[in-house]
């Protein structure tokens, strides 16, 4: 999913209605949220970060976010996927501790624990650079579901994201 990521950016601050995930499918679950539209100026190229400060509109609580330039928030994206691909190939090598010793407990479970590691590690980052949107605070930065989330629209179908 594109997201459309604009100098004059509308954005949501989403607030988390459900504790536990709605179950939609065998296999998927959905979490509500509701929220406000408001309309945020990222600054330009090559300007340091905005903070910007937005109420929730459920729990009252003020948050303040950093809003990045569309530069930094691709720069942002691409430091994320490059160090989720050096976690990636790094799962290889750990792999192949393996046929040093494949019959040491202490090889198998450094190469299989380490290996896992870096494989999730890896992929969390892969994930989180597809999901940065140049805001960051409160935990917008990484994926998950967050009491608060920061939406914005989706290139293809305006849907918020």
């Amino acid at each position: 999913m594109a997201m459309a990521i604009e100098r004059q950016q509308r954005a949501m601050l989403g607030h988390r209605q459900n504790f536990f995930g709605r179950p939609v499918s065998f296999t998927t679950i959905a979490w509500n949220y509701s929220g406000r539209i408001w309309d945020v100026e990222r600054p330009e190229d090559g300007e340091p970060a905005r903070r910007h400060t937005v109420r929730c509109p459920v729990c009252q609580e003020t948050l303040t976010y950093a809003v990045h330039s569309i530069a930094a928030t691709r720069r942002r994206r691409v430091r994320q996927l490059i160090a989720a691909v050096v976690f990636l190939i790094a799962t290889v090598p750990v792999f192949c501790l393996i046929m040093l010793d494949p019959g040491s407990p202490v090889v198998l479970s450094i190469a299989y624990g380490g290996g896992s590691l870096t494989f999730i590690t890896g992929w969390l980052l892969a994930f989180a650079a597809g999901q940065e949107k140049g805001f960051a605070g409160h935990g917008s930065a990484w994926p998950g579901y967050l009491k608060h989330r920061v939406f914005v629209p989706n290139t293809k179908d305006g849907r918020w994201g």
